[in-house]
């Protein structure tokens, strides 16, 4: 089994959906996250992001997590209402599921759960399936 074979933790987006625009939020965000989208959609707005610790990408899920929260209870009041304005706020931990690889754990501790139900957030959690890398 090569390392490239192993189930490990890929990223934490954050996807948000809302009836009015999240550009100001995401403004707000920019350069403590990674912004991947922030935009119009079918159906409203949408702000999807990444956690960027010390301007780069981590590969830690609690860190993530925690690096999130700590820049969303600190949002200022107005953004904060934007924020309780959304109609979905998720948390969505991306995998990569591997190939033949011992399974892999992740644990958040209750606090971290607590801190993120007080913010009205859901949990998704995304495995992706394994795939060759190719070199082209």
């Amino acid at each position: 089994m090569t390392a490239a074979a192993s189930a490990s933790f890929l990223n934490l987006d954050l996807e948000l959906d809302a009836a009015s625009d999240l550009a100001p939020l995401a403004q707000h965000l920019k350069g403590r996250v990674f912004i991947l989208f922030c935009g119009p959609t079918d159906s409203g707005f949408r702000l999807a992001l990444e956690a960027l610790t010390k301007g780069r990408l981590n590969s830690d899920p609690k860190a993530c997590t925690d690096h999130l929260l700590d820049i969303l209870e600190t949002l200022p009041s107005a953004l904060m209402q934007a924020w309780q304005s959304c109609t979905s706020r998720v948390f969505d931990y991306g995998f990569d599921g591997g190939l033949e690889s011992p399974p892999i754990h992740m644990t958040l501790p209750s606090s971290t759960l607590a801190r993120a139900a007080r913010l009205g957030l859901d949990f998704r959690i995304t495995v992706y399936p394994f795939r060759e890398h190719s070199d082209e």
